[in-house]
């Protein structure tokens, strides 16, 4: 494919923009990133006029597709009356109450614009309510790029994490001052003897346990068979409290979320990426008893556009799509997801390349390259993937006109607007994609 004005654009941008994008993953396209002018449903098109199947899906929040009219009618009716108050308005009572309808913790609600700044803000909540300090958190979970939580996230090389019965809390950045740490303890997840040990020795200690309840950072990564039941089970007889991260996987694995999806509920979560449907918007809530010291004006939370009308407008839009007839939506996309997770398996078995793909039970999965019989439990396992040659199957895929992750985490995410046409063509150019690496 042709990407010349891409390259332009890239040698232009990166002079006046570090790295030529305005979040550092998106500079992890090599030989640069691919800019996009527009988009329809399922595809993507760039400044070059290529056209693309998307399963990347904007990092996650195009659930419903790209310019869904749904959410276009929405917005462009609050439009029309106004934007940008800073007070309160109707659609805010309409949004939290569909949320509370909807996910399963979620008792009181309150919003922010991105993840990171709901992961602060149920940190603050939890050691506001425990009057302890320390977070439990696990390794490989992203909670967002704060200070505070950019922890143990993506260590360089395994030598850097430690042993499992002692692993080393690693900062993510240049700039984290090392003092954050002592407000943190890391552990492998999926380890239900190891969290019950260091809760047992330190809930005194310990504020809450966050973790995403997939994690979604290595590839996907489901729970253990009765691990989060063990975890819920564990947090209530320590008195520590459980937040689940649901960014990613809130709105996404099902309507009521992962929770929902699991039947564990947590003290205190966040739904975010999906709820906006490519809009800046993200919720966090849970019992009301903790929700409260907000009520109380005792934790303070704050935000200039939390919750404006122009994007509650799109959530709630994105809601009623999503719940329209008991949520049929989501037997579709993950009809497709499994349709096309066979048809990798599949192809790359058909010319001997060993891919390990394994997903939710929900419409989103993870490709790496490594034996398909070890199947990934935790953040260690996911070394043991050849990350060279994901890169090079992204990149044939991307000649072939279909665009995925752009690192080795191999996220698909699907969206309602995926149809059965979009897998077979896939699965075609996946076939060769894998034929041309083998």
């Amino acid at each position: 494919m042709n990407r010349t004005k891409s390259a332009q654009l890239f040698e232009r941008t990166r002079e006046v923009v570090p790295c030529g994008v305005a979040s550092q993953v998106r500079s992890l396209m090599e030989p640069h990133p691919v800019y996009f002018d527009h988009a329809k449903g399922s595809r993507l098109y760039d400044v070059d006029g290529n056209e693309y199947i998307d399963y990347l899906l904007g990092y996650g929040p195009m659930i419903l597709g790209y310019h869904h009219q749904a959410v276009i009618d929405a917005m462009e009716r609050q439009l029309q009356k106004g934007w940008g108050w800073g007070a309160p308005h109707e659609l805010l009572s309409e949004l939290a109450e569909k949320l509370i309808e909807v996910v399963p913790c979620y008792e009181m609600v309150r919003f922010n614009n991105s993840g990171s700044e709901a992961v602060h803000a149920t940190q603050r909540l939890a050691r506001a309510y425990t009057g302890r300090n320390k977070i439990l958190k696990f390794e490989g979970h992203y909670h967002g790029w704060y200070d505070n939580i950019y922890v143990s996230h993506l260590p360089e090389a395994e030598s850097m994490i430690g042993l499992e019965r002692a692993p080393w809390k690693v900062l993510g950045s240049p700039g984290q001052p090392e003092s954050v740490l002592e407000d943190l303890v890391v552990l492998p997840w999926n380890n239900l003897e190891l969290l019950a040990k260091t809760l047992q020795a330190q809930a005194h200690e310990i504020a809450a346990v966050l973790m995403e309840p997939i994690m979604s950072n290595c590839a996907v990564i489901p729970p253990n068979e009765g691990y989060l039941e063990g975890v819920r089970e564990l947090t209530r007889e320590y008195d520590v409290l459980l937040i689940f991260d649901e960014v990613i996987t809130g709105l996404r694995v099902a309507l009521t979320s992962a929770q929902g999806h699991f039947g564990v509920t947590p003290d205190l979560s966040i739904v975010a990426k999906a709820l906006g449907g490519g809009f800046p918007i993200v919720s966090f809530g849970g019992r009301r008893d903790i929700m409260e010291l907000m009520a109380r004006r005792q934790v303070v939370h704050a935000g200039t556009f939390n919750a404006g009308p122009v994007r509650a407008a799109a959530a709630l839009a994105v809601l009623n799509e999503l719940s329209r007839d008991g949520g049929v939506v989501y037997e579709q996309m993950t009809a497709l997801a499994n349709k096309l997770m066979q048809g990798l398996a599949d192809a790359a078995d058909s010319v001997n390349i060993p891919v390990r793909i394994q997903g939710s039970g929900g419409p989103f999965f993870g490709l790496s390259f490594r034996d398909p019989d070890k199947p990934i439990t935790n953040f260690r396992d996911s070394f043991d993937t050849d990350a060279e040659l994901y890169t090079r199957f992204r990149w044939e895929l991307l000649e072939r006109g279909v665009h995925i992750f752009p690192t080795d985490k191999g996220l698909f995410y699907f969206s309602t607007a995926h149809a059965e046409e979009d897998i077979d063509i896939t699965i075609d150019r996946a076939a060769e994609a894998f034929q041309a690496i083998a």
